[in-house]
């Protein structure tokens, strides 16, 4: 399984994503992903759904507009008042190294 992606279309301003966790729940296989560039900017996405979109690709391509800086800034401001949520590495993780 690759563990890096980039996305077409930003999210939250950006376009570059690492997998840190893959479990199964359900009989379906989900993946937490988290920005290279900015820890806060995390989500989990099923294996499936991200095989068959178009919006991914798999390795860190130099895309066009890496960086929505706008749409980034937006994020930024919007999460200021919040606590940022911890990543929590499985034992199986690439990026487990304790």
């Amino acid at each position: 399984m690759e563990i890096y992606w980039s996305s077409k279309k930003t999210i939250n301003g950006l376009k570059h994503f690492v997998v840190i966790n893959q479990y199964e729940l359900n009989k379906k296989v989900y993946l937490d992903f988290v920005s290279v560039l900015d820890e806060s900017i995390s989500f989990t996405i099923s294996k499936k759904v991200l095989e068959e979109s178009s919006q991914w690709i798999k390795g860190w391509n130099n895309l066009e507009n890496d960086i929505d800086i706008k749409e980034y800034l937006e994020f930024k401001s919007s999460i200021r008042e919040y606590k940022t949520n911890k990543i929590i590495l499985n034992e199986t993780s690439t990026f487990n190294i304790s």
